[in-house]
């Protein structure tokens, strides 16, 4: 995986000289755009080229949010401009954080090895403990390239024979660990027993005692290599006390010999070798690993856990995750925005029926709400979106635009069917002169209110769905905080 690592690292520093020398637009208020920026504004321009990024439906989404942009296409191709960028200087950021871990997990793991030169494992020094350690090996067998994998136990290095009688007399005997067995029943057995000092719940102290310590010792190792096919029987003896009680039961077990795999058995001689080995040069500084088992060559290497790959991997793909969520954000922003556009519906009819009502022009009418907003706009900061709409009418009739055409552009622009609908009467009333638009826009007003109020209790039942989980949660909370108590109550 290193080789990986070095090529990320090679293609961020191509990136960084190809987008060295270009100036991207400046990203609001974040001052110079940054080496990320320019790399990511190099990306853009290469995939774009290309044809590599599908920008319709961020496009599509501008248009809708920011329709002032819609007939500038240098401001809209800015503002996807922006958009991209930004998006992929996150995914870039996410990347390089990741495969700089990558890296420092990846070295940090191979520093703390314990194997030198390939064969020699350098124990503790006096009073250091023992260390354990994961070994590979190699070897050439019958029917190819062998593997195995051990764990191994090195002992601290040993005190010289005088220190030690010295110590034994203050320090006391070590108890044997119990070795954990796999057997199918007591009439089978083949790996090592599982005799346990003591169980839960029960005061006892459990010795052992065998009649036969050359195949069953009292810590519940087997000794089984030399029995027979047809087994043995030995019964051990289970001693329990508890202060001057004593009781034995008898355990007749049925010891059978092991069965080795040609793998299996290469793999014991070579544990066995490693335990001869690890004991025999426990005075030295350093324990040498055997270097053949049957005439085979051993080539021994250090297992490491390395989670580089798995840091390199999450990170990358939390990356991509929120270089693919900002979509989702715009497109939620559209929801908003639609939403909103539905909710100031029957306020703009009302206002349009009261100025019509009070003698003004549909023209008038409009230039008086949206100077009415835009005023609103300078003093609370309220951005709202279908005024911003009847904004851009206004400017479009400045600009010559007949009002036929410019209501027609309003219903387009906000695509939604009320407003449809509005430009719609608002556009028939200017070609056929209708004397009814202004019952016309009651009707509507009356049909807005009452959308008005179905929506209102479709977002209440929406939230009350959304509070069904956290409701659930605290309840979930409070009956644990109620039995838990009770429970331990009651046991008392």
């Amino acid at each position: 995986m290193i080789i990986v690592y070095g090529i990320v690292l090679i293609i961020y520093f191509a990136l960084f000289l190809l987008a060295a020398g270009r100036k991207p637009p400046p990203m609001g208020n974040r001052g110079r755009p940054g080496i990320f920026d320019k790399m990511a504004d190099y990306i853009y321009g290469f995939c774009r080229k290309r044809r590599m990024l599908h920008q319709d439906g961020a496009k599509k989404s501008f248009q809708i949010l920011y329709p002032e942009i819609g007939n500038k296409k240098d401001r809209e191709e800015i503002c996807l401009r922006h958009y991209y960028i930004r998006k992929i200087r996150f995914l870039l950021l996410f990347i390089l954080v990741g495969n700089l871990l990558a890296i420092c997990l990846f070295i940090g793991s191979r520093m703390e090895g314990m194997l030198e030169e390939g064969r020699y494992i350098r124990r503790n020094e006096y009073g250091g403990g023992s260390r354990e350690m994961d070994l590979e090996v190699q070897m050439e067998g019958e029917t190819g390239i062998i593997q195995g994998e051990y764990r191994i136990t090195v002992e601290e290095r040993n005190y010289e024979e005088e220190v030690i009688k010295q110590m034994a007399k203050e320090i006391p005997s070590l108890l044997s660990d119990v070795i954990k067995g796999s057997n199918p029943s007591l009439e089978e057995v083949r790996n090592d027993l599982n005799l346990v000092r003591g169980l839960e719940g029960y005061p006892f102290q459990i010795d052992w005692e065998s009649d036969d310590y050359s195949l069953v010792y009292s810590d519940g190792c087997v000794a089984n290599e030399e029995v027979g096919k047809e087994g043995e029987i030995v019964n051990l003896t289970a001693v329990l006390t508890y202060g001057d009680y004593r009781q034995e039961h008898i355990f007749p077990i049925g010891i059978y010999p092991p069965e080795y795999t040609e793998e299996e058995e290469q793999r014991k001689k070579i544990y066995e070798l490693l335990v001869k080995q690890e004991e025999k040069e426990r005075c030295m500084e350093k324990m040498e690993l055997p270097d053949s088992v049957d005439g085979k060559e051993l080539i021994w290497g250090e297992k490491i856990e390395d989670s580089s790959t798995f840091m390199f991997l999450l990170i990358s793909i939390g990356a991509a995750a929120i270089y693919l969520l900002q979509d989702k954000n715009l497109k939620e922003k559209v929801e908003q925005r639609n939403r909103q556009m539905l909710l100031d519906y029957p306020q703009l009819i009302s206002k349009l029926v009261l100025y019509m009502g009070a003698g003004m022009t549909i023209r008038n009418a409009f230039w008086k709400i949206a100077s009415n907003y835009r005023k609103e706009k300078r003093t609370k900061k309220n951005f709202r979106y279908v005024y911003e709409e009847m904004v851009l009418i206004c400017h479009e009739l400045d600009s010559g635009i007949s009002e036929a055409a410019a209501y027609e552009h309003f219903g387009k622009r906000c695509r939604l069917a009320q407003y449809t609908k509005l430009s719609n009467i608002l556009v028939q009333n200017l070609r056929k002169g209708s004397n009814g638009i202004l019952d016309a826009l009651r009707q509507e007003a009356e049909n807005a209110f009452e959308e008005r109020k179905n929506m209102a209790r479709k977002l209440g039942e929406e939230a009350g769905t959304k509070l069904l989980l956290p409701m659930m949660l605290m309840l979930g909370i409070v009956m644990v905080l109620i039995i838990v108590p009770a429970y331990f109550s009651f046991s008392a």
